[in-house]
């Protein structure tokens, strides 16, 4: 069976799609119905429970696909599954344990560039431009790609969202003693010091309007904390009212990983 790098993708950003919308609908909902909320959850946890199936289905098919990087991707698909399914799991009360991260060499610098290579069509549709530079060479950091990528997901997310039409989101990665850092930038309002001193808690929204009527639930920022403490780095905000912000993230280098 041959399955090519960009059908493997191009399901993969469609599932993303179709997440993205399932939490865009739940955000609609008029009330809080604890019924509603457990029937989606329930909805979600099946759905969740066919993707991993297709992907234990998948894993055999590519085992000799000569292409490191789709596997890298199947890898990664399972981890977030599974993530996703304990998280559902809690959601519904249940007592499965909680899915653990995976600590692994991570090259940060390239996986960035893939999320900002995703991220670039996403932007293009408000005609902002994503721009990406790292410096080289850079250290392997010991992390979680999934959870790198969550947080990532995160900051280009509100990068854009909240970043006018014409303007540029400026990624770079570069490494410092003892860690790798990652900075997000955008042309966005910018943060007082008021509402700096709010950011990371979960359901905080600050005053800023996203640009393009974009969804915004006040819990990205709090997530993306919770997986950098869990990987051992930091995460921090540097922004002056009116003139955009910058989010930046530092994980530790892998031990005996040199630049």
């Amino acid at each position: 069976m041959s399955v090519s790098k960009e059908k493997v993708m191009a399901s993969i950003a469609q599932a993303k799609q179709d997440l993205d919308q399932a939490i865009a609908e739940l955000e609609k909902m008029p009330a809080f119905d604890p019924g509603r909320t457990s029937f989606t959850a329930h909805a979600l946890h099946n759905y969740l429970q066919v993707a991993g199936a297709t992907l234990e289905l998948l894993e055999p098919a590519l085992a000799g696909y000569a292409d490191p990087q789709v596997r890298t991707l199947l890898s990664n698909m399972q981890q977030a599954t599974s993530l996703m399914r304990s998280t559902v799991a809690q959601l519904l009360g249940a007592t499965a344990p909680a899915a653990k991260l995976r600590a692994r060499p991570v090259d940060l610098a390239a996986l960035v560039g893939y999320g900002c290579e995703f991220y670039r069509r996403r932007a293009a549709r408000k005609q902002i431009q994503v721009e990406y530079e790292a410096a080289s060479p850079t250290p392997e950091v010991r992390s979680d790609n999934v959870a790198i990528g969550a947080v990532l997901d995160n900051l280009l997310s509100n990068a854009v969202k909240y970043s006018p039409p014409g303007a540029t989101v400026r990624v770079s990665v570069h490494a410092e003693p003892g860690r790798v850092v990652c900075a997000v930038r955008d042309e966005g309002p910018g943060l007082s010091a008021e509402e700096q001193a709010q950011l990371f808690r979960r359901g905080v929204r600050l005053g800023a309007v996203p640009t393009g009527g974009e969804p915004s639930f006040g819990y990205g920022l709090a997530v993306a904390k919770e997986l950098i403490d869990l990987l051992g780095g930091t995460i921090w905000c540097e922004s002056t009212s009116g003139r955009g912000a910058c989010f930046a993230f530092a994980l530790p280098v892998e031990e005996g990983a040199r630049s």
